[in-house]
C-alpha cells in the first residue's frame, strides 16, 4: 500500500520548499522572523535551517506562545517554556531529540505524517490536565521536553522515554489520519471484545498478590492484561482484566510493542500463535503505510 499523505503545510504560501543537498544553499529570512542558513556554523541553525527546506516543516528552538497558544479559532490549553538560548546546551538538547525521536523515521515519513511544527521546551505545563508534561500534541505541532532533568537520564531511562514518545507520537498520527489496522489483526467483532468471556481471565484461588503467569494472556492472543478482580456471584475473583474493545486492543498492542524489551516480545510472538498472528499483522501494516519498523524507532541504549 502506497503511504498516505496526509498532511497539507500550513502557510504553503509563505514556505519555500525544496530538497537540501551540499550543492542546494539557502540563507533567508521568512516573514514569520525566524532566520535560516544551511551553511551557517552554528549547527543548531543549520540543522533547522536543513530540516525547513527539506521537509517544509519548522523546527523551533525558543517558542513564544504565538507557536503554540492559538490553533485557528482554538487556543491551546499549554504553557511551555523555552530552553535556555546557549548553544551548548541547545546543541545537547538538540542531539537528545534527534537520537530519541527525529532519527527514527525516514524522510517521507517526516514529509507526509510529521505535523507543521516540531517544539523543542524547556517546560511544559498542560493547564487543562493540570499537570507538567514531557510532551504535548496539538493539530499543528508536537512538543518535547528536552530541560536539564531529560538531557540527564541514564541510558535505561532514555530508551524508556523514547519509547513513550514514540508510542505517543504513533497514536497521534493514528488518530489525525483515520488510520485503520487490517481486518486480520483482530482476535474479535467488537461485539464479541465485549463479552466477559474473552476480556476476562479468572484465576481460579488467586489473591491480590498472586499474580499469575502473562503467558495465559499471551496464548489467548492478547499482548497484555491487567491483574484486577470482578464478582463472581458475590465473592471476589482475582484474574487478568484485558481489552475489551477493538480499540483497545490496538492500543496495548501499541503500548506492548513500545513499553517491552524486545527479547520479551520475540519470545511471546514464538511461543503463541494468535499473538504472533496480530503482530505480524501489525507490524507489516505499519511497515507499508508509513515506512517505519518499531524496532528501529526506538533509542538503543550506548553500552
Amino acid at each position: 500500500m502506497a503511504m498516505k499523505k496526509i498532511l497539507i503545510p500550513l502557510l504553503c504560501g509563505l514556505l519555500l520548499i525544496a530538497c537540501f543537498d551540499d550543492e542546494n544553499i539557502h540563507a533567508d529570512y521568512v516573514e514569520y522572523g525566524r532566520a535560516y542558513d544551511t551553511t551557517s556554523s552554528d549547527p543548531v541553525l543549520k540543522y533547522i535551517s536543513q530540516y525547513y527546506y527539506k521537509y517544509g516543516k519548522i523546527l523551533i528552538t525558543d517558542p513564544d506562545t504565538a507557536d503554540y497558544m492559538f490553533n485557528f479559532q482554538m487556543k491551546n490549553k499549554v504553557r511551555m517554556v523555552e530552553p535556555r538560548q546557549d548553544q551548548e546546551h541547545l546543541v545537547e538538547a538538540l542531539t537528545f531529540l534527534k537520537e530519541l525521536f527525529l532519527n527514527g523515521y525516514n524522510d517521507q515519513v517526516k514529509k507526509e505524517l510529521f505535523p507543521y511544527a516540531i517544539i523543542m521546551a524547556d517546560s511544559i505545563y498542560d493547564w487543562g490536565n493540570e499537570k507538567y508534561v514531557n510532551m504535548y500534541t496539538a493539530s499543528s505541532y508536537v512538543a518535547f521536553l528536552v530541560n536539564d532533568e531529560m538531557l540527564n537520564k541514564n541510558e535505561e531511562e532514555k530508551v524508556e522515554l523514547s519509547m513513550e514518545w514514540n508510542n505517543t507520537f504513533l497514536n497521534y498520527c493514528m488518530d489525525k489520519i483515520g488510520w485503520t489496522v487490517p481486518e486480520e489483526f483482530y482476535l474479535y467483532s467488537n461485539e464479541e471484545y465485549g463479552k466477559r468471556e474473552n476480556w476476562w481471565i479468572p484465576s481460579e484461588g488467586a489473591t491480590e498478590k498472586d499474580t499469575a503467569d502473562i503467558n495465559i494472556v499471551w496464548e489467548k492472543g492478547y499482548p497484555k492484561g491487567k491483574w484486577d478482580w470482578q464478582y463472581s456471584g458475590s465473592e471476589k475473583e482475582w484474574g487478568y482484566s484485558l481489552a475489551s474493545s477493538r480499540e483497545g486492543y490496538l492500543e496495548q498492542f501499541f503500548d506492548f510493542l513500545f513499553t517491552t524489551p524486545q527479547e520479551t516480545i520475540d519470545q511471546a510472538i514464538a511461543d503463541h500463535e494468535k499473538l504472533r498472528k496480530a503482530h505480524d499483522v501489525l507490524d507489516q501494516a505499519l511497515k507499508e503505510d508509513f515506512g517505519i519498523d518499531y524496532r528501529t524507532m526506538i533509542y538503543k541504549a550506548k553500552k
